[in-house]
């Protein structure tokens, strides 16, 4: 049976400095429901901060889920933080209709708005560290509740005492520890009727699987942390070969391509955690199942280059030769319109560009080298038109001695088939004269015999991209 320890202040300054935690100087804002470990909480760093200067601010999100008694607890959190003197803020949040609209449960969806908050605050007040109060019980359960739900090795390990600017003091300390505490000390806090209510799976953990494992093994919190441990030095040998791959990635804000050979290199475990690194990077709310995982080896371990995945959340995964693409871009609908083009600017809003054609008396002295401008002879180009890719097109490849299928000429180039319906066409009549940002063909080109020239240019308008420059 764990024992109060009346030294618990002592102990958190000295594991503040231990572990880096925060350092003088610095802003800590901490989240307070005005229950027992936050209220606690907020008391001991409050207290360390005259032996580690630091400065302190309060936050409180009212749920709006129990009425009268979410009104006492903000009530309760904001004289708590003006009685240490110390700013306050609030966010009032329809934790319901937030949980309905994005398909949550009001835990998750509790959770995703209180980070939400404290993040936007700690950015707008200058904040350099988040405090919660999450203390080792709520390791231990966190753990037994992954091990019910089947989790990886991954999903067993603890929770870090620091995650970028979220710091957790309390996370070396028991929760009878905690309760011991307030009570020497009086500490006021709030009782949520919401936490003996075993319908909600931590809360049936709480107070019916663990008393029962106290009846087991006395020591079994200890023998958990000890677990803990050692799965966090298995996590650690993991995780540093994950990041060093992750460094020879390519990623943006929408999508993430890695190699699919250097990719089928990494052992399982590591691929896994490649995977939800990447999901964390693109959609932070997106948590990667076991059968999500199958489905991308699926596609990896198939002999055909172009394959797709469609996950939640609209993440998509793309087999593309020899690239594995996650991304959350939107797929856009193919286009059937054809558009006529005049000399001049021509503004295609369905395909996001605009064309600009002009004639020139006689051909450049050098060309340059964006393949999204072309140059024709003008005197064999009549009609021209803009639409994209149709089954059974053909053209003649600059260079090649014969037509060929369009299909096939962007499969030798390794166009991905999702992209081949909005690369647009330009044509003279019934004839493919350009694949913009591809070929020309070979029949329209500049010879010796040319007298007039054709310049077009094809910008994309939807997005600065380096693709249509």
């Amino acid at each position: 049976m764990v024992k109060f320890s009346p030294d618990l202040i002592l102990r958190t300054i000295k594991h503040i400095r231990e572990q880096k935690i925060v350092t003088e100087g610095e802003r800590v804002l901490v989240g307070c429901s005005g229950g027992i470990d936050s209220a606690t909480l907020l008391f001991v760093l409050n207290e360390a901060r005259n032996d580690v200067a630091f400065d302190l601010g309060v936050a409180h999100i009212n749920h709006l889920l129990r009425s009268q008694e979410s009104e006492r607890d903000e009530a309760f959190v904001r004289d708590t933080a003006a009685g240490y003197g110390l700013p306050f803020f609030l966010k009032r949040a329809d934790v319901r209709g937030y949980a309905a609209l994005h398909g949550l449960s009001l835990q998750h969806a509790g959770r995703d708005i209180r980070y939400q908050f404290l993040d936007e605050i700690a950015d707008n007040e200058g904040f350099t560290r988040i405090a919660t109060a999450h203390n080792l019980d709520d390791q231990i359960e966190t753990f037994i509740l992954r091990l019910i739900k089947g989790s990886g090795i991954r999903g067993l390990s603890a929770i870090p005492p620091v995650r970028d600017r979220i710091i957790r003091p309390f996370l070396h300390i028991y929760r009878s520890e905690i309760t011991s505490f307030a009570e020497h000390y009086s500490i006021a806090f709030v009782e949520d009727s919401s936490n003996v209510k075993t319908v909600y799976e931590r809360n049936y953990i709480r107070h019916k699987i663990m008393p029962l494992l106290q009846e087991l093994n006395p020591a079994f919190r200890e023998k958990i942390g000890s677990l803990l441990g050692d799965i966090g030095g298995i996590n650690a040998i993991f995780d540093q070969r994950k990041n060093l791959f992750m460094r020879r990635v390519r990623c943006s804000e929408k999508e993430i391509i890695v190699s699919v050979k250097n990719f089928t290199k990494l052992d399982g475990e590591v691929r896994y955690r490649v995977m939800a690194d990447i999901f964390a990077r693109l959609t932070p709310s997106f948590v990667p199942l076991r059968e999500h995982v199958r489905l991308i080896e699926k596609i990896i371990s198939s002999t055909k280059p172009n394959l797709r995945v469609n996950l939640p959340s609209g993440l998509r995964v793309n087999k593309v030769y020899g690239s594995l693409v996650f991304t959350t871009r939107p797929l856009l609908e193919a286009t059937l319109e054809i558009c006529g083009l005049h000399t001049g600017m021509n503004h295609l809003p369905h395909l996001n560009i605009d064309v600009n054609v002009k004639r020139l008396k006689k051909a450049p002295l050098t060309f340059p080298k964006n393949p999204f401008i072309a140059f024709f002879d003008a005197d064999k180009c009549d009609d021209l038109l803009v639409r994209t890719f149709r089954p059974g097109d053909r053209f003649q490849p600059l260079g090649m001695p014969q037509p060929v299928k369009v299909k096939d000429f962007f499969i030798s180039r390794k166009v991905p088939p999702e992209d081949r319906q909005h690369i647009p066409l330009v044509l003279s009549g019934n004839d493919i004269v350009w694949i913009a940002g591809h070929r020309i063909d070979e029949k329209y080109k500049l010879g010796n015999a040319t007298r007039n020239v054709l310049k077009i240019t094809v910008k994309k308008t939807c997005q600065p991209s380096s693709d249509y420059d």
